[in-house]
Order: structure tokens, then C-alpha cells, then sequence
């Protein structure tokens, strides 16, 4: 399969018994639904592995009341099973093109 870049990765936080949560995260496209996928990560350091991937819809909850719907409700990465020091920031995540397409409907390949 051909795969596509999907992020560039800015920060992660472990969340303990499930996986890391990657930074960025996306605005919600219209129509969204819930996917896991297999990614492949390529390190700063070029070390590439493949990892599952949950794409989902989470809510923030901001201090802010006049924060937009867009800031409150955002589309997430989680890489299940995988430990903060696997994604080094830097790191890139690769995925087919129908999951970018999905989560950025509107991006020019």
C-alpha cells in the first residue's frame, strides 16, 4: 500500500494502559466516524516500525467559554501499545491516503 504523510510529530503524552496521543491534532471533518488503521512512524533518526492507530473524535474541555466548537471538539491519534520514547519529536506518521483524505478532506496531496 501506498502511504502518505499525515502529521509531523509536535509533542505526545502517554495515556497509561492504552497508548501515546500525538500532537497535532485535527479540526472534525463532516461526516466523521471513528477508525483504527495501521500507520507506519518514521523516526528523526530514519528507524521506521508500524503501529495501530485509533483516529477519534475527543473533547477538550477549555477554561475559555468563548472558545470555538472547533477548539472543543478535535480529531485525535492514539498509537495503541506505545510507550512516549517511541515518537520522538520530529517523528512522522504515514498512512494510506484514504485515512488523510478522511481526516483532511479538503488538503491538496
Amino acid at each position: 500500500m501506498n502511504y502518505v504523510e499525515l502529521l509531523s510529530v509536535e509533542d505526545c503524552f502517554l495515556i497509561e494502559g492504552r497508548g501515546v496521543v500525538v500532537i497535532p491534532d485535527f479540526s472534525v471533518p463532516d461526516g466523521w466516524r471513528d477508525r483504527t488503521d495501521t500507520v507506519t512512524v518514521t523516526k528523526p533518526d530514519g528507524q521506521q516500525y508500524e503501529a495501530t492507530a485509533q483516529f477519534s473524535m475527543s473533547h477538550y474541555r477549555l477554561l475559555d467559554p468563548k472558545a470555538s466548537i472547533d477548539k472543543r471538539w478535535r480529531v485525535v491519534t492514539l498509537l495503541l501499545n506505545r510507550k512516549t520514547e517511541d515518537l520522538p519529536v520530529g517523528s512522522k506518521i504515514f498512512v494510506s491516503q484514504q485515512v488523510r483524505d478522511a481526516i483532511l478532506p479538503n488538503s491538496v496531496a
